[in-house]
């Protein structure tokens, strides 16, 4: 290769890589004007979520490992508050067992209701005197002082955790009473079939489970950073989840879509109970074997469920697959001590049913809470 010819190659890499570098530079600087840009349009997809991904978590920052139950939180905490900039904003204590709510009177005089579920039951977003619980609690006391609720749940919990949590505490606490405030994502555990009629719901630990859930403790905690987490909470990611995925992945839009509820109203109305659910089979079957085992458990006491549902679900036309009426259906064969209280489609008959719900979240408000307890007191005394 002549030295003309050498000069020249390089010349054609250097202009490749001034090339690239300007490039480079134009994708860096498009992205900082997007992250700069973007929070100040305040438009709501993106802002929701951001706010899905940068929200406090209470299990996620003062979460304790727990053998048998995966996790429980910190015990005694004191006033804890969880804050998020015109979002949420609330304060939670734990007692000597490490769930929300005052310590449990365990004197025998007591009669004790139980309160089951993940994130809704807690009380996300509300003040402990705002829940569901605390209201029917406070409602019961005002004729028997002997009534106590005491809460069981935890978010992120699956219809696995709630079962061995119930199963942990149950000759602990004696209740007179179950209430299971049921969320449809409590069934998203794995489903693990030991039998043609049974299902492993036991926790198998492995021997770093404890050491891995102490790191992503670690990894929540406010003053951790890496650059992941760091793209994982920006703009720029929120953007393209909502926004690009959204124009080239039919699932993303199928997820994000909604149908058009009647004049007035913020969601499509209830259909009537189907005569059978068409939800699918495996669901289903885990779902009454669940039941039937929590049944079980509770040895006589009367079990009172009331589903929550949750806006991805209502901003779309009801359907028979919905995992209601499944609950529906065993309470209706299992009546002496089973009752089913249809929270979703109270809330699709209320023409402002929004307003059971946080903003940006999927959890009931503080609205929602007295409303759900209020549907509780009428089945209880009914």
């Amino acid at each position: 290769m002549t030295t003309q010819e050498k000069s020249s190659v390089r010349k054609k890499i250097s202009s490749y890589l001034i090339n690239i570098m300007i490039l480079i530079v134009t994708l860096c600087m498009g992205v900082i004007i997007v992250e700069i840009t973007l929070p100040l349009l305040k438009i709501r997809n993106i802002e929701e979520a951001i706010y899905q991904i940068r929200r406090p978590t209470i299990h996620g920052i003062y979460g304790v490992y727990h053998p048998l139950l995966g996790y429980t939180l910190q015990k005694n905490l004191r006033n804890v508050r969880l804050f998020y900039p015109g979002q949420l904003d609330y304060t939670v204590d734990t007692n000597n067992q490490g769930f929300r709510g005052p310590d449990w009177d365990l004197s025998p005089n007591r009669k004790n209701i139980v309160i089951l579920g993940d994130s809704f039951a807690f009380g996300w977003g509300v003040q402990w005197e705002q829940t569901a619980g605390r209201i029917l609690e406070k409602e019961l006391q005002k004729n028997d002082p002997s009534f106590q609720v005491i809460s069981l749940a935890l978010p992120g919990w699956d219809m696995d955790s709630v079962i061995r949590s119930f199963e942990f505490y149950k000759d602990l606490l004696n209740p007179v009473a179950v209430i299971y405030i049921f969320c449809p994502n409590d069934l998203l555990c794995s489903i693990k079939k030991i039998s043609a009629t049974e299902y492993d719901l036991e926790r198998h630990p492995k021997p770093n489970d404890e050491k891995d859930y102490q790191q992503m403790v670690a990894r929540q905690q406010p003053g951790y950073w890496t650059w992941d987490k760091f793209f994982r909470r920006s703009y720029v990611k929120a953007y393209h989840a909502r926004v690009l995925r959204r124009l080239f992945d039919k699932r993303i839009k199928a997820s994000l879509s909604m149908d058009k509820p009647p004049a007035g109203f913020d969601f499509s109305p209830s259909i009537n109970a189907p005569a059978e659910s068409t939800l699918d089979k495996e669901h289903k079957d885990f779902l009454i074997y669940c039941l039937n085992r929590l049944r079980k458990d509770a040895g006589g006491s009367h079990i009172y469920v009331i589903d929550t549902s949750d806006k991805s679900i209502l901003y779309l036309n009801d359907k028979p697959d919905n995992r209601r009426w499944v609950l529906r259906e065993f309470a209706e064969k299992n009546k002496q001590t089973f009752s089913f209280i249809d929270f979703e489609s109270f809330v699709r008959k209320t023409p402002d049913g929004r307003k059971f719900y946080q903003d940006y979240d999927d959890h009931w408000s503080a609205a929602g809470h007295a409303a759900a307890a209020n549907l509780l007191i009428g089945n209880w005394l009914n």
